[in-house]
């Protein structure tokens, strides 16, 4: 008795000291592939879910903002209307919120939170897989191997390339958190199992419950996990007669019925009618369920090919990936088709013999039953490998095992070969991922690759476009549209109209007016994607800087049609209306204005020269007041009190906001503002200019003048001075 107590105490020892030391080099090795995203940039939902995400900005420790922070919906780019309303992703935006309160906008924070999760997750599967190997179906198989296999498997997982989409793409933290829950639950449920006494497994069960919660609170596939629960305990817990037995056979009969009955309860918890949902998310898509369902079956073969042969070239953030539009067309559907059922047959085939194999498959196609079927999703992302892919790669460490005990006495050479091959392969796939996350450091980097491995679709040269515009490049920008348009896109119309806004802006941006009114009108004829308000409001913009007045209006028109009461297309029309002379029902549209927006600067400034023209000078100057406190640096707010000034013929303040203007302004900008003016333009540096020309120009002209020396003050970096007196 004594002598099997102390080899059971030393084998605890044994294990807990093997255990210490991988789960350090696990830690070790992962924050050494991640070591390069600390400062990785943020990237496409990331913007709309948290940058642009009010609902998350918390500042303060009040109940009411953490609250809004966890009813926050997640958005889609593509749809800036979020599409599900109430408690959609709670947990991770709980996270976003936390974060944002901590260290705002800063992506470290974020990254840090992200490997964290990645890190904790590492440590569970590690534990997860000791503990489904020493359950009762698999006791003694792997007698001595198990820390080994549990490590491997797990350090497979952890340092595989494909994993960077959901750790360093931060707004994936929904997969990995969904993950860290569904597995923390299998842990719980484990240990539940292999616990006897009621009041411990209660609570490792109740956890395992929480859990579940939480995991599906994260993200929606989490779901599959009551089903992988009931996979667990046949494969490592029945034996194989179970099915026999009748008490059994009604118990997983009602389970797989309770389990359906959850799912549709959670479809209607999330959405008040599903099917109409389903419906109209394929109304938005370039393909139908059907084709959907066949592609995902080629997908899901593909996605095996990165797992299993992670070579870093086909790693990517967009593939391109042909549609299955029947079950020959391409005539690779039906192969992959063929495929899984045979993977699945085999896995239910070899459920007794090869467990680990068997399981891994069939968690592998339940972890994508969520996102590869169905629903009206885009059809590739490796991110949502992240889950499905937890026990893959436990059969793989099984039989290296294996086969290193194997040859471990038969020949020392090909022991040493095998020995020398796992920590190959352990830091080959490190240097994958690091050399992966390198990818992520910013968004121009991100899409270039993605260029390179998708060289036929137009998405990635008008990310890099976009890229480059903010780096103020613009001509590059321009030819990477244009090449855009002759490129492929599962939705043609959106791309063509991303390219022709996008180039649109360019030449708005660059004051070639006339050739953004070409592109942006082109965008505005295709009339689709998220931004064509704002494509149409900017082609007004441009219209009127090409005296095009009239067509302006009708745009305007068109963008106040039905309930669309925006505050700046309001304003607009009531700016044109008041240079047309109507300044009654430009008040009208003014005051509709701002009711929504009152502290606007082109609705301030508009309607308080419309109210001056009508001998409102006390509630005009109230509104310039306004202007000039909330938008100090803008010249066209000092012309319009100066013209204010002007008007009630008050000299001496006319004087102080001349004065103000040549000590706020250099005297480049007056000239070129001048300039812009004197080509017609209304709209002049970033504002709509309600201001008479002939009104404030040749005051200011002379008053310049008379000042020139004192002028010498304020040198200008273009070594100019006002050549030219304002012709207006």
């Amino acid at each position: 008795m004594n002598s099997t107590n102390s080899t059971n105490i030393t084998d605890t020892y044994r294990v807990a000291g093997g255990s210490g030391r991988h789960l350090l080099i696990l830690l070790f090795l992962v924050l050494l592939a991640y070591s390069n995203t600390f400062h990785a940039s943020w990237h496409l939902d990331d913007i709309t879910n948290i940058l642009d995400n009010k609902n998350v900005h918390v500042s303060t420790l009040s109940f009411s903002d953490w609250a809004k922070s966890i009813r926050a919906p997640f958005t889609d780019p593509n749809n800036p209307k979020p599409g599900l309303s109430g408690l959609y992703r709670p947990v991770v935006m709980l996270t976003f919120a936390l974060n944002w309160y901590l260290g705002k906008a800063d992506v470290v924070g974020y990254h840090l939170f992200n490997i964290a999760i990645h890190c904790v997750s590492s440590w569970l599967l590690y534990l997860t897989i000791l503990n489904l190997l020493k359950t009762p179906n698999l006791l003694g198989r792997y007698q001595g191997a198990e820390l080994r296999i549990a490590f491997l498997a797990t350090a497979i997982w952890a340092l595989h390339p494909i994993q960077t989409q959901a750790i360093t793409y931060i707004v994936q933290r929904m997969a990995s958190l969904a993950a860290l829950f569904y597995l923390s639950a299998i842990f719980l449920f484990v240990k539940g199992r292999k616990t006897q006494a009621p009041v411990p497994r209660g609570c490792f069960w109740g956890g395992c419950l929480l859990c579940f919660l939480l995991a599906v609170g994260s993200k929606q596939n989490a779901v599959t996990l009551p089903a992988a629960l009931l996979l667990i305990e046949i494969i490592f817990y029945r034996k194989p007669d179970f099915w026999r037995q009748g008490k059994t056979k009604w118990t997983v009969v009602g389970g797989v019925v309770g389990l359906v009955i959850l799912y549709v309860l959670l479809l209607f918890y999330w959405q008040t009618d599903p099917m109409s949902t389903l419906i109209a998310g394929y109304e938005k898509r370039p393909f139908t369920m059907i084709e959907r369902l066949l592609t995902e079956t080629r997908v899901s073969l593909f996605y095996l090919y990165q797992l299993l042969y992670p070579v870093p070239g086909q790693f990517s953030i967009l593939h391109d990936f042909s549609l299955s539009t029947s079950l020959l067309e391409p005539w690779t559907t039906s192969v992959a088709i063929a495929a899984i059922l045979m993977l699945i047959l085999f896995a239910v085939y070899n459920i007794r013999r090869k467990p680990l194999l068997s399981f891994a498959v069939f968690f592998f196609f339940l972890g994508h039953s969520v996102e590869s079927t169905i629903f009206p999703l885009e059809l590739v992302f490796e991110h949502r490998n992240y889950l499905p892919s937890l026990f893959l790669f436990l059969p793989v460490a099984s039989g290296m095992t294996s086969l290193v005990d194997t040859f471990r006495d038969k020949s020392t050479l090909v022991y040493r070969m095998l020995m020398g091959l796992v920590p190959v392969l352990v830091i080959a796939l490190g240097l994958g991922c690091y050399t992966r996350n390198m990818v992520w450091a910013t968004e121009k980097t991100l899409w270039q690759d993605a260029m390179q491995k998708a060289p036929s679709l137009a998405r990635p040269y008008q990310n890099v476009a976009m890229a480059l515009e903010r780096e103020q490049n613009l001509e590059i920008a321009i030819k990477l549209y244009r090449k855009a348009l002759d490129l492929q896109d599962p939705e043609p119309k959106l791309s063509r109209f991303i390219s022709y806004g996008n180039m649109g802006n360019i030449y708005k941006k660059r004051k070639e007016y006339d050739k953004a009114v070409q592109f942006l009108t082109a965008a505005t004829r295709i009339e689709t994607g998220p931004y064509i308000h704002r494509v149409r409001y900017n082609l007004v913009l441009c219209l009127l800087n090409t005296h095009q007045e009239t067509e302006a209006l009708k745009h305007l028109d068109f963008l106040l049609s039905g309930q669309n009461t925006n505050s700046r297309f309001l304003t607009a029309k009531g700016f044109i209306l008041f240079q047309q002379g109507k300044t009654d029902p430009a008040l009208q549209y003014f005051r509709a204005a701002l009711q929504q927006k009152p502290y606007s600067k082109d609705l301030l400034l508009s309607m308080a020269m419309a109210l001056s023209s009508e001998d409102y000078h006390e509630r005009s100057a109230a509104l310039l007041e306004d202007a000039v406190n909330r938008y100090p640096d803008n010249l066209v707010v000092y012309l319009a009190l100066l013209q204010h000034s002007l008007m009630i013929e008050d000299k001496i303040r006319a004087n102080q906001y001349m004065s103000q203007i040549t000590s706020r302004f250099k005297l480049s900008d007056i000239e070129q503002y001048l300039a812009d003016r004197a080509r017609g333009w209304r709209y002049v540096n970033d504002t709509l200019v309600p201001v008479e020309d002939a009104m404030v120009i040749p005051p200011l002209v002379r008053y310049l003048k008379q000042k020139a020396g004192d002028l010498s003050r304020y040198p200008d970096p273009k070594g100019q001075t006002l050549i030219q007196p304002y012709k207006g």
